[in-house]
């Protein structure tokens, strides 16, 4: 089972001197990319509840911080379960900070993976 995910955002063509428009780009180009993040959220949010579902499209960036050659970037979005058995539904916002470093013209992404609990029902 893998324990991390790295995800690299290409930023060729891109002023790295200029932090404001890098910044603008890895966020667009983040949310292009959202599905290669999913399996990150996913896990985050079983840890709340086993049977949580990822809504990809509620993916939001509140903010993004860059230094030198790192930051990161604060995100959130929503899961929900349904527990047909108990007729409940579950939902939340997650809140993630997601860290990166700059080099070779890319923002790389490395994140742990929280371990996964896998359910079984009878």
């Amino acid at each position: 089972m893998k324990d991390s995910i790295k995800i690299n955002i290409c930023l060729n063509g891109h002023e790295q001197q200029c932090h404001n428009a890098l910044s603008k780009v890895i966020s667009e180009k983040l949310l292009l990319k959202k599905i290669e993040f999913y399996e990150r959220m996913a896990r985050v949010s079983q840890q709340y509840d086993e049977r949580a579902g990822v809504d990809l499209n509620s993916l939001t960036i509140n903010k993004l911080s860059l230094n030198e050659n790192s930051g990161k970037v604060d995100v959130t979005y929503l899961w929900d379960a349904y527990h047909d058995f108990e007729d409940i539904s579950a939902s939340a916002q997650v809140q993630d900070i997601w860290r990166f470093r700059v080099e070779n013209n890319q923002a790389v992404f490395k994140l742990d993976l929280p371990e996964q609990h896998l359910s079984h029902e009878i």
